[in-house]
């Protein structure tokens, strides 16, 4: 009974959340409604579920004609669809705008089901670990807003499921994490489960996703030419997460002090640089110190099959995402396939590891619920005596620690990639080819035999 209440208990209470809150904005007290969402650090729109209208919009307009790459009318932000065109080639799908509400509530029901799935807790301060993260910032705003990443999350769930079956459950799960891969670009990192093939079946499966791949780009390279330029940025201290955020703004910090004025932009560019060369040189450190004693390699090969899949596969599109650009906020609910991972290795008898995994997972449910913990830090020193320099000295500092707290959860997820490298076939089948290249290679050259 414990057992199941544990499975059960994420997915209820995110789904009495959801409800509840649905209440409020449709028949309670709309007010109401979005207070909460603001104390949260999520800022409503005058209507929830706006994103998934915006993926709605595209398609309206798609079918009137109207190319929506650079501008959309159809949608009430009026901005540019810069998601896969895959999405618009699926069109002929006779949902628009009209229908928001009810493909919201069926994609934010879809994702909450699907936290079923996941490997449950097995302790008590394990479930409050998993209910915070599940209730985080994060979540709720990406549930708020039914963004597409919800329906990723349960493809690329579901390819995790299946990556551990039989062949051609797992040629499935290829399909399903290309498919995903297809619409929104970044979950092709949930085809690293392809490494743990043996070789010629990498081999194979390889050359069939790299020619889905080339397909698509010959098919629609002129759309994703456009879109591409499109995908938003924005601040470096707000709720995006990057690689970038914080040395470019230390780099416009410095730049700015700079003078005279022309040289600005050089010294931002080069402190930005050196200071982001310095983070991914202690981030690889820190990764490869973790790995050294071989210890948390052993525990992560002890861990149970969807546990590591997951783990691997969160840890893959969080760090992809994090290197290769700004991501907004909704974006960690890839984090709730990290959770369940990290806290199995802090189930294991040495004392370190079981560190390494209560507090790398409790970084990332703080890192969940960032936004949250910025705007009520925002409220209290607004409406304290506090002097100014000093509320803005504090600012900068919940900045730096959760800046910090990002690198350090990519260094421990670089790790559990490099290990799950590692040992996967086709990097042993490479080493061994190699080393047996190098064993010929040193071998003396002894002539051609002379007959007797």
């Amino acid at each position: 009974m414990r057992a199941v209440t544990f499975r059960l208990a994420a997915a209820l209470a995110a789904l009495g959340c959801f409800l509840s809150m649905s209440w409020l904005y449709g028949w309670g007290n709309p007010g109401l409604y979005e207070d909460i969402l603001r104390w949260y650090g999520v800022m409503p729109f005058r209507f929830p579920f706006v994103d998934i209208s915006g993926s709605l919009a595209a398609w309206e307009c798609v079918r009137q004609g109207i190319d929506v790459i650079m501008s959309d009318p159809c949608d009430v932000l009026h901005g540019g669809y810069s998601y896969s065109p895959l999405w618009m080639a699926a069109s002929s799908v006779p949902l628009g705008v009209d229908d928001t509400m009810a493909v919201g509530w069926c994609l934010d029901l879809l994702f909450i089901g699907s936290l079923t799935l996941l490997p449950p807790p097995r302790r008590p301060f394990e479930l409050v670990l998993v209910l915070a993260g599940t209730l985080s910032t994060m979540v709720v705003f990406a549930l708020e807003r039914a963004n597409p990443d919800l329906l990723l999350f349960v493809l690329a769930l579901a390819a995790g499921l299946l990556a551990d079956r039989r062949m051609p459950l797992r040629v499935i799960a290829y399909c399903l994490a290309l498919l995903a891969a297809l619409c929104k670009y970044y979950p092709i990192m949930v085809l690293i489960t392809v490494f743990r093939e043996r070789p010629s079946r990498f081999v194979a499966t390889a050359i069939a996703i790299t020619a889905a791949l080339a397909v698509f780009c010959v098919v629609y390279h002129t759309e994703i030419g456009k879109g591409l330029p499109t995908i938003p940025q924005g601040p470096y201290n707000t709720d995006l997460f990057a690689a970038k955020n914080l040395p470019f703004l230390l780099g416009e910090a410095a730049g700015s002090a700079t003078e005279p004025s022309s040289w600005a932009s050089l010294a931002e560019r080069a402190y930005a640089g050196a200071i982001y060369v310095t983070l991914v040189g202690g981030c690889l450190t820190i990764s490869r110190r973790l790995l050294s004693s071989g210890a948390l390699s052993a525990t992560l090969a002890s861990l149970g099959a969807l546990e590591r899949t997951l783990l691997v596969i969160g840890s893959a599109v969080i760090a992809g995402c994090f290197f290769a650009g700004q991501s907004i906020g909704y974006r960690g609910v890839f984090l709730l396939m990290v959770i369940p991972g990290l806290l199995a290795i802090s189930r294991v008898p040495e004392r370190n590891l079981q560190k390494l995994g209560v507090g790398t997972s409790s970084v990332v449910v703080l890192l969940m619920w960032g936004e949250c913990l910025r705007f009520t830090l925002d409220r209290v020193l607004k409406n304290s005596a506090m002097p100014q320099i000093v509320a803005d000295n504090l600012k900068i500092l919940f900045w730096f620690i959760r800046e910090f707290g990002w690198w350090w959860t990519v260094s421990v997820m670089l790790a559990v990639l490099a290990d799950f490298l590692w040992d996967s076939p086709i990097v042993a089948a490479a080493s061994h080819l190699a080393d047996h290249l190098i064993v010929r290679a040193r071998r003396p050259d002894r002539g051609p035999r002379t007959p007797q």
